[in-house]
């Protein structure tokens, strides 16, 4: 059943494998991108992953054909902003290996080796791959399917995941509320999240409790739930000691989420901000504040009317002079 919907994906990339293999690589060779947020990516990526899983488990292609895919992929490695490794160099370095008994390639392995700095602490061209697909597992058919853009293929077998579970409890709720995230199912995530935070009341540590409380706040934020989001915030301010996490990024994010919320309006802004302000303000007097907190913050304080707000922005300023962030 998994290994069948996996295949409807591979069947679908028949036409780009003969395309390619006839000499036309337009769809697959390296294609720079440039984004505001993201900076430089390839934006044939993709099309590339699809068709060396089709040449991976449908066993099709040749030397010069993966050799070709191999340097294509090269030259993202070598220039994306995020770099990585990435499932395509696995795959395709894996194949390339079978070609390899001469070590004609070994320049090419070292080269991935030093594409970037993620790839020079993780990239081994000794990886080895599945090459029968019906040996994968649900997981990895599900990892498949989001990977290669398919989210509605992926959520069917998410759905068929979901009849496997027999009991409930933390791992699998954090798991299904990854899998619908990434299979543009994240609006179905609040009775997961709702029951994370119960799991995690009963049996977790303060810690975990706080964030799984977090996460539901930040869930309702994203999709406009002014009303539950205040609710919950409040309520985790009551039931639990947040002083445990003061020093760390999840308090940051407690806040940057605070600060949007307040943003939004609302009678309940007011308290909330008078909770949030003073430790927005000490954060920002010692400079450890990042972009996204900044911004937040300076938009919570403008709609409080808070003249912190000038206080926030020059703090903002010189944090963008020092880091050279736009």
């Amino acid at each position: 059943m998994y290994a069948d919907i996996i295949k409807e994906i591979l069947r679908e990339q028949n036409r780009i494998y003969e395309k390619t293999n006839s000499g036309d690589f337009s769809d697959v060779c390296f294609l720079e991108g440039r984004d505001a947020v993201f900076g430089t990516f390839d934006k044939n990526y993709e099309n590339r992953l699809r068709l060396a899983y089709y040449i991976l488990f449908m066993k099709r292609g040749g030397e010069a054909l993966v050799k070709k895919l191999f340097e294509e992929e090269l030259k993202d490695r070598e220039t994306n902003s995020f770099q990585g490794i990435g499932a395509c160099l696995e795959i395709l370095t894996f194949l390339l290996m079978k070609y390899n008994g001469a070590h004609q390639y070994d320049a090419l392995f070292e080269r991935a080796k030093n594409a970037n700095f993620d790839c020079a602490c993780g990239y081994d061209r000794n990886v080895e791959q599945e090459t029968q697909l019906e040996r994968c597992d649900i997981y990895d058919c599900i990892h498949i399917a989001i990977e290669t853009g398919y989210p509605e293929s992926a959520a069917r077998l998410v759905e068929e995941w979901k009849k496997e579970i027999k009991e409930w409890d933390v791992q699998n709720y954090r798991q299904l509320i990854l899998f619908n995230k990434n299979t543009c199912r994240e609006a179905e995530n609040e009775e997961p999240l709702k029951a994370l935070l119960a799991l995690e009341r009963k049996n977790g540590k303060n810690r975990d409790i706080i964030a799984a409380w977090n996460n539901l706040i930040h869930f309702y934020i994203g999709f406009g739930e002014r009303k539950k989001a205040y609710e919950a915030f409040y309520e985790m301010l009551e039931h639990t000691d947040l002083s445990e996490v003061a020093g760390i990024r999840l308090f940051s994010g407690i806040l940057e989420d605070a600060a949007q919320l307040i943003a939004m309006g609302g009678e309940e802004a007011q308290p909330l901000w008078e909770w949030a302000g003073p430790f927005i303000a000490k954060l920002a007097g010692t400079g450890s504040m990042y972009g996204n907190l900044y911004k937040k913050s300076i938009r919570a304080a403008q709609c409080m009317k808070d003249p912190i707000e000038g206080e926030l922005t020059a703090a903002y300023e010189a944090w963008k002079r020092k880091t050279g962030a736009r």
